[in-house]
């Protein structure tokens, strides 16, 4: 399953809970993609992210995407297995397009992004 939501789209914690592919992957992903931005600190999303993740996050930062025109395009995501989603998230402005791609597992009742690449 395929799906496609825009910014503006608000994901509150109830549409994350009903388990749907996409707002999961909506909103963690939009919590990394403000971590990589700089507009939100890695402590405050810590809880949904492996350690591998966090260390990437740490060291990655995507100058360009502090712009206020570098926002969240779309998000396409699949549940693979009832615990895990794999999701590509399109980034960026009119000129430039990048995507992250995510891999996010079910840990304890709370959903945990395993692998993030940026492409």
């Amino acid at each position: 399953m395929t799906a496609v939501l825009s910014i503006e789209t608000t994901r509150p914690a109830e549409a994350v809970a009903d388990g749907s592919a996409s707002a999961v992957a909506g909103f963690v992903g939009e919590l990394v993609f403000d971590v990589l931005a700089g507009r939100r600190a890695l402590h405050e999303v810590r809880e949904h992210l492996m350690p591998q993740v966090a260390g990437l996050l740490f060291t990655t930062r995507l100058h360009a995407a502090q712009s206020p025109d570098y926002r969240l395009r779309s998000v396409h995501a699949c549940l693979v297995t009832d615990c895990a989603v794999e999701a590509c998230m399109i980034v960026g402005t009119h000129y430039r397009v990048r995507a992250l791609v995510l891999r996010l597992e079910q840990d304890s009742g709370h959903w945990v992004c395993t692998l993030l690449s940026l492409v």
